[in-house]
């Protein structure tokens, strides 16, 4: 499948009272399928709507939708795609929305409430005959990173927010920090020739 970055991630801050955190959004296509992976949050849903308009996408024209972890800068434009197929890992059930507060609890259980169809996944499970599915528990319960093979470029990791800019990226591989998520960046780091962070532009690490 074909790979694009819709919109790269990034986070608003204004210290002590404002935190816009908003992710990543690419798409996977290949004529069949129109893949979101990581709809996006509320920051950047019109530089998304630009992003479709421009490759002439339709909200309804998209079949499937990857999300790394239910957290709202992720999630939130998943409320924009009623026909397609959210992919999410089973753990996801387990938590109490409603109950995170008086008004994310409410923001939360709409979000959910729009999804129509769900694709519970699990370790080791592969998508779309080229999307490797990893638990990564270590941001949260439900989360994982994706191994995507590409027709356009190559391998590409995306490891959701346990790793999610280029800094930390430096910092398990200097041994600034050591904890299983750095374990899996490592390592995986040498299987692919890109890292797409989630909170960052994209590096080039492989050779190919």
């Amino acid at each position: 499948m074909k790979f694009e970055i819709l919109v790269p991630g990034g986070s608003i801050r204004f210290p002590p009272y404002v935190m816009a955190p908003y992710c990543t959004v690419a798409l996977l296509s290949d004529g069949e399928r129109l893949v979101l992976v990581e709809p996006g949050g509320f920051p950047s849903w019109e530089a998304l709507e630009r992003a479709l308009k421009e490759r002439g996408i339709k909200p309804q024209d998209v079949t499937d939708l990857v999300v790394s972890h239910v957290h709202m800068d992720h999630i939130f434009c998943s409320i924009f795609f009623a026909n397609a197929t959210v992919h999410v890992h089973e753990r996801y059930r387990e938590k109490n929305y409603a109950a995170f507060g008086p008004m994310s609890g409410p923001f939360y259980s709409m979000v959910l409430e729009s999804w129509k169809k769900v694709q519970t996944l699990k370790d080791g499970d592969v998508l779309f005959d080229c999307v490797r599915v990893f638990h990564t528990p270590y941001h949260s319960s439900e989360h994982i990173s994706l191994l995507i093979e590409t027709e356009n470029m190559g391998k590409i990791l995306m490891p959701g927010d346990i790793c999610y800019s280029r800094i930390e990226y430096f910092e398990y591989m200097k041994g600034y920090k050591k904890d299983a998520a750095g374990e899996f960046i490592t390592k995986m780091s040498k299987e692919c020739d890109w890292i797409v962070f989630s909170h960052d532009v994209p590096m080039k690490v492989g050779g190919g």
